[in-house]
């Protein structure tokens, strides 16, 4: 049920759309008023938070598509624009990770998470900005992580690949001003991101349960004391792209729980 106008004249692209952020905030935006094009991986993971959504009584659309392949890409924002008449805003979310000491990673490992966190944000960035270009308050918000923010054990090719995130965001929000305005967001610990938890099980302990590991690591390490959830991070995408955050851009908005409060 659409609860505000506050989106109204938003054409959103999100990719990494079937995951937790990716549906939470696709279905934030609805609600807000904006039209919502979904991007994933794999055609099925897309057909399915499709369904999903589109069973509450919206009409979305989505394409599947590598964001660490440039023709796949320019072929999946070609689609967006038609489908939605344009676009004005581009979220960047698609991500994954690949926890471990680093002298036990292959080089495959190594290119597959630079190649989607880093390299799928430049391509994707690329790709829309011709058509950002020509829309009212035009935004880009892009997925970046605490651990771009802070080192974490045996997680640093992910903390590198969000690290650039952030550079890459702030030199864009220079190049592409006056036009479009471009951001970043620093999650925390996810409660229901799969990703986020695969990136932390090195750290569990084997007796332990993912909700005593859960409520242990928000206790020794989050000032909040608690973890937060997929919803928590589309409020931050909804705030950055509506009009409210029109004097705002080659900002890191942290959504941590204090875990980094600069």
């Amino acid at each position: 049920m659409k609860v505000s106008d506050r989106l109204n004249d938003v054409k959103a692209v999100i990719t990494g759309g079937a995951g937790a952020i990716g549906m939470a905030t696709a279905q934030m935006f609805l609600k807000e008023g904006a039209q919502v094009f979904i991007t994933d991986y794999n055609n099925e993971t897309v057909d399915q938070a499709l369904k999903t959504l589109n069973a509450t009584g919206y009409s979305v659309s989505g394409y599947h598509a590598d964001v660490t392949l440039k023709d796949e890409v320019n072929t999946m924002i070609g689609k967006a624009t038609a489908s939605m008449d344009g676009i004005t805003t581009l979220i960047n979310n698609a991500g994954t990770v690949s926890p471990g000491y680093l002298v036990d990673k292959s080089s495959s490992d190594i290119n597959r998470v630079i190649d989607v966190n880093t390299k799928g944000v430049i391509l994707c960035t690329q790709a829309a900005i011709p058509h950002l270009k020509n829309s009212k308050n035009a935004s880009i918000t892009s997925t970046s992580s605490q651990a771009g923010r802070r080192g974490w054990n045996q997680n640093a090719i992910y903390s590198a690949s969000k690290a650039a995130v952030i550079g890459f965001s702030r030199s864009m929000a220079v190049e592409l001003a006056p036009d479009i305005r471009v951001n970043s967001i620093a999650p925390g610990h996810i409660k229901d991101e799969g990703m986020a938890w695969a990136s932390f099980a090195v750290r569990k302990e084997s007796h332990q349960t993912v909700e005593d590991f859960s409520a242990e690591l928000a206790a020794t390490e989050i000032p909040l004391q608690r973890l937060q959830s997929a919803s928590d991070i589309a409020n931050g995408f909804v705030f950055l792209t509506s009009i409210e955050a029109s004097e705002i851009t080659g900002a890191v908005l942290n959504i941590g729980g204090g875990v980094v409060m600069d």
